[in-house]
Order: C-alpha cells, then sequence, then structure tokens
C-alpha cells in the first residue's frame, strides 16, 4: 500500500517561520509596555482631567473685566470706562465646589488609568506566556507526527507480512490524519499567538523574538485571608471610586440644602466723587466679592454729579420654592444610591479577592501534579530506554516516551503559568498597582 501521506519535512516546509530570530525576555516586553496605544490612551484621559481641574482651579481665582458706557441724550452725551474684579471668598461658593467636584474626579480618574495599566500588564503575561506555550505545541505536535509515520510504516510492513489487520491499518492512517490535522492547528494556534502579542506591543510579527522567560511558582501572601480583604477595600479601585462617588453626592446634597436655605442676600458700597464711582459688593448666596469702578470720559450738561458714599443690602427669603425643594429630594436619593453602591461594591470586592485567592491555592495544588506527572514520564522514559538498550523494546516505544515527557514538561510549564497568572490577579485584586517599575507619567 502506498503511503499518501506527505512526511514531516513537507509539512514543515510549507509552515510559516515560528518566530523570528533573538530573545524576547519578559521584563524587556513589560518595559515597551509604556509606549503602546492603550497605554498612551490610559494617560490621556488623565490629562483630560487634569485640565478640568486646572480650569476649575482658575475659576476659583481672582478675575477681572472691563467695560464702556455710551449714553446719547437731548442734553448731550456721555462716555465712561469700567472695571470690575471679582473673587470667590466663601467657602460655599459655586467655584469651590467645581474645584472641589474636579478634585475627586482627578483622583477616580488616577484609579481608572492605574486599572487600564494593571489590565494591559496582565494581558501581556498572559499573552507571553500563550507564545510560549504555543511554541512547545507545535513541538509536540511535530514529534506526535514523526511518531504516527512510524507507527503507519509498522503497521503497513506488518499488514504486508499477515500480521496486522485492515483494520489495524486504517486505526493507524486515521491516527496518522489526526496528527497532521494537529500540526497545522499548532501552527495557526503559534501564529495567533504571535500576531496577538505583537499587536499589543505596537509591534509587527517579525519584529518578536523568542520568548525565553519561563513562569515561576509563586508563593502565597504572607498576610492572612482577613488581612487581605481589609488591605483590599483599602486600596482597591473600585471601592476607592464608589467612595468619592458618595462624597460627590454628599456634596451635592450639602449644596441643594444651602441653595434653599441660604438667602440671596448682598451688600455693597458706593463711593462717589466728580463723576468717579468706586462699589463694593458681597453675594452671600455664590460666595463672591466684587469690586468695581467708573471714570467718566466724557459728560453730558444735563444732571448734577453726584458725590458721597452710600451702603446697601438686599435679601431675599425663599419661602415658596418647589424646584429647589425638588433638588433637595433628588441629591438625598441619590446620596441612598450611591451609599447602596459602595456596599455592594464591597461585598463584590470581598467576594472577588476571596474567588483569586481560592484561584491561586488550586494553581498551587496543581503544579505539584504536575511534577508527579513529570517525574512518571522520566521514568518512563529511562524504562523504555532500558529496554530498548536490552534487547526487549523498540525505539518506537522510546519515541512514545519522549513524547509523553515533552507533553509532561509542557503541563508542568501551564501548571507554573496558570499559578503566575493567578498570582498576579490576585495582586490586583488587591489594588496594587502592578506596573510600579514601568516607568510612565505618574
Amino acid at each position: 500500500m502506498k503511503n499518501p501521506v506527505p512526511t514531516i519535512a513537507t509539512l514543515l516546509a510549507l509552515a510559516p517561520p515560528v518566530l523570528a530570530q533573538g530573545a524576547l525576555e519578559l521584563p524587556q516586553a513589560l518595559q515597551a509596555l509604556p509606549g503602546t496605544l492603550d497605554w498612551r490612551s490610559a494617560d490621556l484621559n488623565y490629562e483630560s482631567a487634569v485640565r478640568q481641574l486646572e480650569a476649575a482651579q482658575a475659576a476659583l481665582g481672582f478675575k477681572l473685566s472691563g467695560g464702556a458706557d455710551y449714553t446719547l441724550r437731548q442734553s448731550g452725551s456721555s462716555l465712561s470706562l469700567s472695571g470690575t474684579a471679582s473673587l470667590g471668598v466663601l467657602p460655599w461658593s459655586t467655584s469651590a465646589d467645581a474645584a472641589r467636584s474636579a478634585e475627586r474626579a482627578l483622583e477616580r480618574a488616577a484609579l481608572t488609568r492605574r486599572d487600564a495599566r494593571n489590565t494591559l500588564y496582565l494581558a501581556l503575561h498572559t499573552q507571553y506566556f500563550n507564545l510560549r506555550q504555543a511554541q512547545t505545541d507545535l513541538s509536540i505536535a511535530q514529534a506526535t507526527l514523526a511518531l504516527r509515520e512510524r507507527q503507519l510504516q509498522i503497521v503497513t510492513a506488518q499488514n504486508q507480512a499477515g500480521t496486522a489487520t485492515l483494520s489495524d491499518l486504517l486505526t493507524a492512517q486515521q491516527n496518522l490524519d489526526t496528527a497532521r490535522s494537529g500540526l497545522v492547528s499548532a501552527q495557526g494556534a503559534l501564529e495567533l499567538a504571535r500576531l496577538t502579542l505583537a499587536s499589543t506591543l505596537g509591534l509587527s510579527p517579525q519584529q518578536l523574538g523568542n520568548p525565553v522567560t519561563p513562569p515561576e511558582e509563586p508563593s502565597l501572601p504572607g498576610e492572612g485571608l482577613e488581612a487581605l480583604l481589609q488591605r483590599a477595600l483599602s486600596r482597591r479601585s473600585d471601592v476607592l471610586r464608589s467612595q468619592s462617588q458618595l462624597q460627590d453626592a454628599e456634596e451635592n446634597l450639602a449644596s441643594a440644602e444651602r441653595d434653599r436655605l441660604i438667602p440671596n442676600a448682598s451688600v455693597s458700597a458706593v463711593y462717589s466723587d466728580s463723576g468717579i464711582s468706586l462699589s463694593s459688593g458681597l453675594n452671600f448666596k455664590s460666595g463672591t466679592a466684587s469690586l468695581s469702578g467708573a471714570v467718566p470720559l466724557m459728560q453730558g450738561s444735563g444732571g448734577a454729579l453726584q458725590q458721597g458714599w452710600s451702603v446697601g443690602l438686599s435679601l431675599s427669603m425663599p419661602i415658596f420654592d418647589p424646584v429647589a425643594d425638588s433638588r433637595i429630594r433628588t441629591a438625598q436619593t441619590a446620596l441612598q444610591v450611591a451609599q447602596q453602591a459602595l456596599e455592594s461594591t464591597r461585598k463584590a470586592a470581598e467576594l472577588d479577592v476571596r474567588q483569586k485567592y481560592q484561584n491561586l491555592q488550586t494553581a498551587r495544588a496543581a503544579i505539584s501534579a504536575a511534577r508527579a506527572g513529570l517525574n512518571a514520564a522520566n521514568q518512563n522514559l529511562r524504562t523504555a530506554q532500558a529496554r530498548l538498550q536490552a534487547g526487549t523494546g523498540t525505539s518506537v516505544e522510546v519515541q512514545a516516551a519522549e513524547l509523553n515527557r515533552l507533553q509532561a514538561q509542557r503541563n508542568l510549564e501551564a501548571a507554573l503559568t496558570q499559578a503566575q497568572l493567578a498570582a498576579l490577579a490576585l495582586q490586583n485584586a488587591l489594588g496594587q498597582d502592578l506596573t510600579t517599575t514601568l516607568g510612565g507619567s505618574k
């Protein structure tokens, strides 16, 4: 029977190149993260919040405006120039409220940026180790194909000698076809893993080197679970954001109640002499003090110039204001929603930390099982090699044992990878900034 299956050399000649020359270490890949598009996008969102705070602080400061007034009368015309300076001086001024709100918004933006960076950090670890495993999977697929080719050759010879049935031959052929399919799948998975990592780093696949950093076995945190939970509640971004939003709701309620209770009152003092006037005022509602002055440049013949000073006080008490009452009720409802959201966020955070902690424990236990499997595979290989030397075994048995050892090594690295990723996920769940060593804007 003619073997219709191409050799391994033929298949590999048609396959794309595995990786570019050179080594790509994990720390080297991580140092490239600050230059990626996603990292810079997170920085830009944070910078937007910085600019908004600067605008709010500028509104809180000193303001100066100028103007002119021209009047045409039957008796003549008049022209005067004026200037006004204002400053928010009371703590409940609108500009002060806006500045405090912008400060909290900036704090939330910093937390959001930290989450975005941590997400990139975790994704890069996952993609890096996926690329390593995809390489190993390709090696396993190549070794499997070689073994299935050899087995088909043996069964074909046995069938021709009458010691193997047609069913045995068809089974061997099917196993070889499955190995060919597995090789194509492994090649595609390797190409996809390379493209994914290259896309994250903003590189072309040809610029990637060979990932040479193996995963490390992590240890459990030295603190107990309850201590970890308390640390998470004080540092997690989602909890801190909910607390900030609760402060916003409290400030909004205080502002609504203040607007309802504080009368619209203002005090002013005016002094004029020879047409030059100077006035000052303080608006208790808005918390803004102002100083104005006017100088006549041209004065008509009609009317006498006023001289002297005067003091004025205006007061307006809100008696019936359904709009302000509605604002208070809306702010009260928003405060209750924010309180419930904070409580829900805390509970979700505790559950997330417990789950991540359990995942790490489970992943660490899987390492021991994978090591035992590798030890067994090494022992089986030594036994197969001894049997071959003693003449009681075959080279195919050694080849199969070598494949089993390669698979066991892959299983151990996969277990170590899962444990390392689980440890990083736990650190992220605890609110730790994973990217402090990578540089970038703070």
